[in-house]
């Protein structure tokens, strides 16, 4: 109870006021007042009011929709299915967990090609009817994110149905009175860019002063000064930099308003494009760090040809820096090194205890990855995939560098500090295990046909605790020891100053609900370890 209390103290400490106040606010309000009150008409102006709009319909990949004859649709979401009666669509369905729900409640299924067009608009109507039962499906973020699908739904289908044009103010209505601030970051970001699609749809003022101070505000303190998004996950910054361009492509196709936000909108698309050119690998993934899965977010070169096609420039020049990676080439092989802290601290939801982690790419192929993140359902699971010997990085004790708890919580951080920052080599070490007697210092290197990497720790572990690390390989690749060396189809790993390594097998996350058997090397470090990766050709 008072380890418990402890983690709840340290993890508040963190918050901004205003995340206290409405966390306060909102559970207090929640008891008395439904979201659905809010959702009243008024100040709604009837008329249809369709936009020009040019953005790929994006739908993750792991998003189907099947009609089977029995009168049942058959529901795939982040790699779950469940058969829902097709007139009588359980919308608050929570057997696969809330995220399924989330995706559900989306309405993303609007962009699939070969999902029937009638239908569709005939689940927009049973959800209009069905609204005042709606529970999960009136948060926030589910309500940005169906109200931009229906508006593009509307507009690139030419559909004037009043009705349905009701039932959408009714829903900005209800996400104007319940805005994420409790929660900040990426959910209030999608909340402002959702009131900006509405604001644009029914030439509504209120939502767009709301929008525009949100995003001038938000923007500012969300995109770093490197391009990068605030909350390190190269899957969140993909997110955040389609609706950015969504945005973009919103406001240069339908003037109405000519001021200082479609410049800033612009101004930041172009930092996260030459971010995310940056940390993207040359057969197009993106290092899936922190939380971040495949087939979620829009692809790099969707982005960029998006991008392409609206007239942006992704050749920012600032070096990555102020998100915490670096990328190195050497000979055929891509490294992204993590040496950032935990961020933003009043919000590190998405993050994980990988200090000093790292991804390897050999001739455009995943070689040396992390366990990944397979579910956002607090449990074992998710806790293993936060923690510290999920990743590439050092562990003391089976302890976490940063106390990651709770699904999304974190109590005491690692904090990294940079101490050598060259184009070819870069290092840094971290104060996670200090309280337990040890400072974990690494480096980053570029040699000739590859990489070095250095390990070193200062110090002596209290009661002697273990120290070990993993290198984590990608499903399908099967390293073999011989001596000191890996030999590996496409590289040599030679290891000095190890006492000793195993191959043993974890679960790789391929995405969200998969994970597949893969295998990985426990090492135990002297005090001063080297590793050099070459490609064997």
């Amino acid at each position: 109870m008072l380890s418990k209390l402890r983690l709840i103290f340290k993890t508040i400490s963190y918050l901004k006021f205003i995340q206290v106040y409405y966390q306060v606010y909102y559970k207090i309000r929640g008891r008395l007042i439904r979201r659905s009150r809010y959702a009243n008409l008024k100040g709604y102006a009837s008329g249809f009011r369709l936009l020009d709009l040019h953005s790929p319909n994006v739908v993750p990949e792991a998003t189907s929709v099947v009609a089977l004859e029995e009168d049942h649709l058959r529901f795939t979401f982040i790699n779950l299915t469940k058969e829902l009666e097709t007139s009588q669509i359980d919308w608050n369905f929570l057997g696969h967990g809330k995220l399924w729900n989330y995706n559900l409640n989306y309405f993303d299924f609007l962009f699939l090609p070969d999902f029937n067009q009638r239908l569709k608009t005939s689940l927009i109507q049973q959800y209009c009817e069905g609204f005042d039962r709606l529970k999960d499906g009136l948060e926030p973020y589910p309500v940005s994110i169906r109200c931009i699908n229906w508006i593009k739904f509307f507009s690139l289908n030419h559909l004037n149905n009043q009705k349905f044009d009701e039932f959408l103010f009714r829903q900005y209505k209800v996400l104007l009175a319940n805005l994420e601030f409790h929660l900040l970051a990426n959910h209030l970001l999608e909340n402002a860019f959702s009131l900006l699609f509405g604001a644009y749809y029914f030439r509504n003022e209120t939502f767009y002063s709301k929008a525009k101070k949100i995003l001038l505000a938000q923007l500012k303190e969300q995109i770093l000064v490197d391009g990068g998004h605030f909350e390190r996950s190269p899957m969140y910054h993909q997110i955040v930099l389609y609706r950015l361009l969504e945005c973009y492509d919103l406001v240069v196709s339908n003037p109405w308003k000519d001021d200082e936000l479609r410049e800033q909108i612009k101004a930041k698309a172009e930092h996260m494009l030459s971010w995310l050119k940056a940390v993207t690998f040359s057969n197009g993934d993106v290092p899936y760090m922190k939380d971040a899965a495949p087939r979620i977010a829009p692809s790099s070169e969707t982005l960029f040809n998006f991008a392409s096609d609206l007239g942006l420039n992704a050749e920012f020049s600032s070096r990555l820096n102020d998100s915490g990676y670096r990328f190195l080439e050497s000979t055929g092989l891509e490294l992204v090194a993590d040496i950032g802290s935990i961020g933003p601290s009043y919000q590190p939801g998405h993050a994980h205890a990988d200090e000093l982690n790292f991804y390897l790419y050999a001739n455009s192929h995943p070689v040396i990855v992390e366990t990944g993140t397979s579910t956002y359902a607090i449990g074992k699971r998710r806790q293993k995939e936060r923690s510290t010997e999920a990743h590439n990085s050092l562990s003391l004790g089976g302890r976490d560098s940063s106390e990651v708890w709770g699904g999304f919580r974190v109590a005491n951080r690692a904090k990294v500090k940079v101490t050598k920052d060259r184009k070819d080599e870069v290092e840094a070490e971290h104060d996670g295990f200090q309280k337990y007697g040890i400072v974990v210092k690494r480096n980053f290197r570029k040699i000739d046909g590859g990489f070095e990497l250095k390990d070193s720790f200062h110090g002596k572990p209290k009661n002697d605790e273990l120290i070990r690390w993993f290198l984590h390989f990608y499903p399908g690749i099967s390293p073999e020891i011989r001596g000191t060396e890996i030999n590996l189809d496409r590289l040599i790993i030679s290891l000095n100053g190890f006492k000793e390594a195993k191959v043993e097998t974890y679960k790789f996350a391929a995405g969200f609900n998969d994970l597949r058997s893969a295998y990985r090397i426990a090492l135990i470090p002297n005090k001063e370890t080297q590793i050099t990766i070459k490609n064997a050709g």
